[in-house]
């Protein structure tokens, strides 16, 4: 398969990695990097809502570039939340301060919905999209996403009866929706579109094949080289399916699996995989002894096996993750790395 060319290269570590093109230093960007951690996103919270800033597009730039600003990452990544499309299907999603729903999902609900109306609904999240790719400096990425058909499905049911006939339908109208969530996203210049979809870790096997591979496949088949896919602490059995899929562009590794000796084995790009438990040491000299532990290990790998890594977390950057630790994460990377 030939390499995709992008039209613009923004930032060209993260272009390297993504096409596996050897590179020293590896690009720089953390899920949840916009967020309760960061010094700017408090301010910004102590004026407005969540919701809003997620639904006004001017706030949602300036959430998503302020720690481009402040900590120099290679790409941005959209301030949004996964749970809106479930918002759409009418379940009233407000958010105090975590997710809360007026409304139960029921099969009438879904049999009721005008899909062709969601392009309407979402967007605040296109008008976002463009204004940071306005704004956002040219030699940055930007980065999408969405939430997986399977992680939806578990919030949208937590406190449900069981309804033998809700999984299927629901599975088939949210596949619709986010397709045409990844369709409108991607009509913003985006380098990558991530699927989140941390409750699929707790799927058997069987049910990781018959739920999750075939949304996966076809939207990397539909969009193939722009697809990342994400779920915590992927077992080895799972992350072989994805390795099945050509025309996926990245996965990302937990700390449970050995990311650079992954590298020669796979088609894929890597992201991962320092632990975001690790991460949270408030200690500084405890935090830069275990990051220098990470370093050695990674300078264990020559260039050309580091060919394809994309320098991140396991998971999302947590609440009380020390900012100092963001700032010597990226200098030591960038700085240590031979």
């Amino acid at each position: 398969m030939g390499l995709e060319i992008l039209s613009v290269i923004y930032n060209l570590p993260f272009h390297n990695a993504l096409h596996r093109i050897e590179q020293s230093v590896p690009p720089i960007w953390l899920m949840r990097q916009a967020g309760r951690y960061h010094s700017h996103y408090q301010n910004l919270k102590k004026k407005y809502s969540f919701e809003e800033l997620c639904r006004q597009p001017e706030l949602a730039c300036e959430v998503t570039l302020g720690p481009i600003q402040d900590f120099d990452f290679d790409a941005a990544i959209l301030f949004s939340d996964i749970l809106f499309p479930l918002d759409f299907l009418g379940m009233g999603l407000t958010f105090n301060p975590g997710p809360q729903f007026k409304n139960q999902l029921d099969v009438k609900q879904l049999q009721n919905i005008e899909e062709e109306s969601f392009e309407d609904y979402i967007k605040f999240q296109a008008d976002s999209l463009n204004l940071i790719r306005k704004n956002l400096p040219k030699n940055k990425s930007l980065i999408g996403f969405v939430g997986g058909p399977i992680t939806l499905y578990h919030f949208a049911t937590r406190y449900n009866d069981n309804d033998p006939l809700l999984l299927g339908l629901f599975l088939k109208t949210i596949d619709n929706i986010l397709t045409l969530n990844i369709d409108i996203q991607l009509k913003s210049d985006l380098d990558l579109l991530m699927i989140f979809d941390t409750e699929a870790n707790k799927l058997t096997d069987d049910e990781f094949k018959s739920k999750v591979i075939p949304f996966i496949k076809k939207q990397s088949e539909r969009h193939p080289n722009k697809i990342g896919y994400f779920t915590k602490n992927i077992t080895t059995s799972k992350y072989e399916m994805l390795k099945e899929l050509e025309d996926l562009k990245l996965t990302v590794l937990g700390s449970n699996i050995d990311i650079l000796n992954e590298l020669d084995k796979t088609h894929l790009s890597l992201q991962g995989n320092f632990s975001n438990e690790l991460f949270n040491i408030e200690d500084k000299n405890k935090f830069k002894s275990v990051l220098g532990e990470f370093i050695h290990y990674i300078n264990d790998f020559d260039s050309s096996q580091r060919a394809g890594w994309i320098s991140s977390l396991d998971h999302g950057v947590q609440k009380t993750t020390p900012e100092a630790n963001v700032h010597m994460f990226i200098d030591q990377i960038r700085t240590k790395l031979v």
